[in-house]
């Protein structure tokens, strides 16, 4: 999704879950070629909910607050709600390693 999907959600009063896994730049990347460019600035991508004047915000960085988070966000159903859920750099799935493994060997 981008904010320009998050905008209308926002006009026509939907109600989404919208989780951002947050890893501070591009990890399907660091694996096929690491450096400083796959590190992004932080964005606090829950404050969304500001700049469009809807929603509801919440910063997660536990495992605790991501259930309390998606608790909560099911019991509001007047707008989307976000969710900021904070992740290592180097936090990939199994299959993920496995796909760049391969793909950095066809490239490199």
């Amino acid at each position: 999704m981008t904010g320009m999907e998050l905008s209308t959600i926002a006009r026509y009063g939907l109600n989404p879950i919208v989780i951002v896994l947050n890893n501070g730049g591009y990890a399907t990347e660091r694996p096929l070629l690491d450096g400083k460019f796959n590190n992004i600035r932080l964005w606090q991508y829950s404050r969304i909910s500001e700049v469009l004047g809807a929603g509801r915000r919440f910063d997660v960085r536990t495992e605790g607050e991501l259930e309390a988070a998606l608790l909560e966000s099911l019991t509001h159903p007047e707008s989307f709600c976000i969710l900021d859920v904070h992740i290592g750099s180097d936090d990939i799935s199994p299959a993920l390693q496995r796909m760049t493994k391969e793909l950095a060997k066809q490239v490199y």
